[in-house]
């Protein structure tokens, strides 16, 4: 089993990142004159500073929001719990097709505000876990020191772990990301420029691959970095979180000053789908418009759900092998996992062409030009999301019944298929719907993959560069529906973890 979690791991993570840094063997010397070049520096310091700055804007909204969500209860709540992953399901980029007829925005500011108003429900969602793993003991504390004392003492304290792994991977996907600022960048005399668009252009756009990668080698330490920080929490947050998620012991009901800032909020969730909706409702050729994009919409199920299936298998079987192993053995892997995740996209898609479509490769013809290579790049990309996830949740699984069950005189398969496989069914949910969301979002690796370009993600994105009109409304909205139809059914299945709800499927 080691051995095979081994080889599974080496094709999906490592090896496409080595084959893209190979790049650097062919022109060495372009590694320090293009990493430490004044360009590359400045481009550097742009990128990490929007970073920084989106992780701080999406903490100072998913904080309080995850709290209000862990804390509070009412009808209300339940429908804010399904509202707060609408940001995520909708791209940055497409998002700013609705924002820009409002707002005039471009250049750092302009990603800042796309980015954190699309990735800001990824802090709340961490936090929800950790203000309700704080809210017991913040309860008890209360009664000695007072409430508000004890919120600044015991309860953000104990959630800090889990906000800043929520911060952290914001930070990742921020200074990543491609989409935003080639969108802010489309007809700007003077468009604002990350290390993502500067590797963008040289390896797209067939310039020196050498500088590529160096470049690329610039964008990694920042990642790698904030991945790092990720694991460190991880290895020491193990094993300290164990029992239900849902640990609170007395809701509170929200002040003026929260319901105003909730408000604001919901309207930047709601208000982007919403006027891409009314666009869409403009269109006069809907029918022939969706008829059109069919087979991009089958294209896009068919790689989201393969995507979806390949992290919950594998994210669970990886999640249940690194709480089992010793943590160096744990630590290394996970850190295998987050390798791709630290990788920009178009770095690690052109990794992944390297591989199959080499002439040594027997299944080059087979895999490259298929969705099958789109799958895997996809799997390799986001595999760390699906076990981290998995081991959130399986770390506050209570084994009990499991070993209670191992006593009773029973076939192996019995305790599999009425026990275990009823225990994991969470966590693979919960990972199924990570892969499926991201896939069908993802546009940086689908730019370069070829099967990439029948995607419904690439139809959209090709639109928006010649006119934002109610065609391309109508197939964001289309988007958005597949999207959110496959979760509000998970909803609906009581999977724990997709909506913010507690196990018991209350609040």
């Amino acid at each position: 089993m080691a051995a095979t979690v081994l080889a599974l791991l080496l094709l999906l993570c490592l090896a496409p990142f080595a084959a893209a840094m190979t790049e650097l063997f062919t022109d060495p010397a372009a590694l320090l004159d293009v990493v430490f070049s004044s360009r590359v520096m400045s481009l550097l310091g742009s990128t990490v500073a929007m970073g920084l700055t989106t992780a701080l804007v999406c903490c100072l909204v998913g904080v309080p929001m995850g709290r209000l969500l862990a804390r509070s209860s009412g009808r209300w709540r339940g429908w804010l719990a399904l509202l707060v992953p609408l940001p995520l399901v909708l791209p940055p980029w497409m998002a700013g097709v609705a924002w820009t007829s409002w707002l005039p925005l471009s250049g750092f500011f302009g990603a800042v505000f796309l980015l954190s108003a699309s990735l800001w429900p990824l802090v709340a969602l961490f936090a929800v876990r950790g203000f309700r793993s704080a809210g017991r003991a913040s309860d008890v504390a209360t009664l000695a020191v007072g409430r508000s004392r004890a919120r600044w003492s015991v309860e953000l304290p104990m959630a800090a772990p889990s906000i800043l792994s929520g911060a952290l991977l914001t930070f990742v996907f921020a200074i990543t990301d491609f989409g935003v600022v080639d969108f802010l960048s489309f007809a700007d005399p003077d468009p604002f420029v990350v290390l993502s668009s500067e590797i963008f252009q040289k390896w797209a756009r067939l310039e020196s691959g050498s500088q590529a990668a160096a470049v690329s080698v610039a964008a990694i330490v920042p990642s790698m970095l904030a991945l790092l920080g990720v694991l460190l929490v991880e290895r020491r947050q193990r094993g300290r979180q164990r029992g239900q998620a849902r640990e609170i012991g007395r809701f509170e009901q929200p002040g003026p000053l929260a319901v105003s800032g909730l408000v604001v909020v919901t309207l930047t969730m709601v208000l982007p789908t919403a006027v891409l909706c009314v666009w869409a409702f403009r269109a006069d050729d809907a029918g022939p418009t969706l008829a059109v994009a069919r087979d991009s919409v089958f294209q896009s199920l068919g790689v989201a759900v393969s995507t979806g299936a390949c992290l919950a298998v594998l994210g669970v079987l990886l999640a249940r092998l690194s709480l089992a192993w010793s943590q160096r053995a744990s630590t290394a892997m996970l850190a295998l996992v987050l390798l791709p995740l630290a990788a920009p996209s178009v770095m690690f898609a052109v990794g992944e062409i390297r591989i199959w479509n080499h002439p040594l490769n027997p299944l080059a013809d087979l895999v490259y030009p298929s969705p099958i290579l789109l799958v895997l790049a996809l799997t390799g990309r986001y595999l760390s999301l699906g076990v981290l996830t998995a081991r959130a949740l399986l770390l506050r699984q209570d084994e009990g019944p499991y070993q209670a069950a191992r006593l009773v005189p029973r076939p192996g398969w019995q305790r599999l298929v009425f026990l275990r496989l009823p225990m994991l069914a969470p966590a693979m949910g919960l990972a199924f719907s990570l892969g499926y969301l991201l896939s069908m979002r993802e546009l940086d690796m689908i730019v370069l993959v070829p099967a990439g370009s029948g995607t419904l993600a690439h139809r959209i994105f090709s639109l928006v560069h010649i006119a934002s009109d109610e065609t391309t409304a109508l197939l964001c909205v289309l988007l958005v529906g597949l999207v959110l139809v496959p979760l509000a059914a998970f909803r609906l299945l009581g999977v724990q973890g997709v909506d913010c709800e507690g196990p018991d499927g209350r609040p």
